[in-house]
């Protein structure tokens, strides 16, 4: 089941997407959090913790655009705070304090620079024409083919290849700092969101 989805019947309360969601990330967690503090008893803990408060506090969340990436953050934090509580941790030389905290600026970084990139999406997407912006809607949010835009669009195929074509030439003319590999992945719908 996608990630998506297990997260959103999850804060609906259903357990057994809980436990999916448990069982998927908690190998990953575990290996992440082990690479950032070399004590498995804290990682486990804290990756339990993680999960005890997602459970208990549901009705507080909402949707995310990754889950991945949001269980990620969150078990670094969780860590972070665990490693400054726990004596054993106290002498964290200078270096890995330094770690912490500019990995966390680099993350709030990116997260502006994201959110600055999505704020000037939208901006030249509203220059597109609204068949364009459709067309562009339902190649990248929607993946859908050629063939199948041409049906839905009531247009040619050669029409759909070519609306799609002109409308991420106008984009890639008017963002030059976005990566063309954006352009030709699925980043539309992570953008939007």
């Amino acid at each position: 089941m996608e990630e998506t989805i297990l997260w959103q019947t999850f804060l609906k309360g259903d357990r057994a997407s809980f436990e999916a969601l448990f069982n998927r990330y908690y190998k990953p967690l575990f290996r992440y959090g082990h690479k950032l503090i070399h004590d498995q008893q804290l990682v486990d803990d804290c990756i339990q913790d993680l999960f005890f408060e997602l459970w208990t506090g549901r009705e507080g969340l909402s949707e995310i655009g990754s889950v991945k990436g949001y269980l990620f953050k969150a078990l670094r934090y969780k860590l972070y705070r665990a490693a400054r509580k726990d004596s054993r941790y106290d002498a964290l030389d200078e270096a890995t304090q330094a770690q912490w905290e500019s990995s966390h600026e680099s993350l709030m970084i990116a997260e502006e620079r994201d959110d600055a990139l999505r704020k000037r999406l939208h901006h030249f997407l509203d220059q597109l024409s609204p068949r364009q912006r459709e067309a562009i809607e339902l190649r990248f949010n929607n993946q859908m083919s050629y063939e199948e835009i041409s049906h839905i669009m009531s247009i040619s195929y050669q029409a759909a290849v070519n609306l799609i074509y002109k409308s991420i030439k106008y984009l890639r003319e008017h963002m030059v700092s976005i990566p063309t590999l954006l352009l030709s992945l699925s980043w539309y719908g992570y953008l939007i969101k």
